[in-house]
């Protein structure tokens, strides 16, 4: 997407941006996994994050008040704490489309921010997604290999770690850049309760 003219349109997307240890757990992961699960496409360790809503195509003289709208979110609730847990796949087992490690901790907590997330942006006409909020860290996308994909292969996902969620993002996606996630905007949860 171009950023820079007059009319440019951005790929848009909220979502909980992962800390660096958190990151280099998945990343530990996904490299034992390599060599027994053949993903055409492994996601670069600065990319995993936790999608609130897809925004989708969208101007890109609208970031800042996209930005401003989540901030408002944002001032009305308090950090939380979430951790690795698990791991699965979407699509068909022995083929999946995605594979993910799971998130656990304080999912209440996660699930009222994207539900405020998503009503917010449909107030700026974002049309919310009809299937239900299914928080995951997407690591590897379209499965290849020449034998069936085992779910046995992904064991109990990464090693378990705990931190704490203080800020949502806007993500822009660069589709040609590695990593592919650049940061537009920052919301910072509320400390004052």
């Amino acid at each position: 997407m171009s950023h820079s003219a007059e009319g440019a349109m951005d790929r848009l997307f909220v979502a909980v941006r992962l800390p660096a240890e958190v990151s280099s757990r998945i990343q530990d992961w996904t490299e034992a996994l390599r060599e027994h699960a053949n993903f055409k496409k492994w996601v670069h360790p600065q990319d995993y994050h936790i999608t609130l809503q897809f925004l989708g195509d969208t101007p890109s003289h609208r970031i800042a008040e996209l930005t401003s709208a989540l901030q408002e979110i944002a001032k009305e609730r308090k950090p939380f704490k979430l951790s690795l847990y698990d791991a699965g796949v979407f699509g068909a087992s022995g083929s999946p489309r995605i594979l993910w490690a799971g998130v656990g901790g304080d999912l209440n907590a996660l699930g009222e921010l994207q539900q405020s997330v998503v009503s917010r942006m449909e107030s700026f006409g974002f049309v919310p997604e009809e299937r239900p909020f299914r928080p995951h860290i997407t690591v590897g996308r379209k499965f290849q290999g020449n034998r069936t994909f085992s779910l046995d292969v992904i064991g109990k996902g990464p090693e378990p770690i705990q931190w704490v969620v203080q800020e949502m993002v806007l993500f822009r996606t660069n589709l040609q850049a590695s990593p592919m996630y650049e940061t537009v905007g920052v919301a910072r949860l509320s400390t004052i309760f």
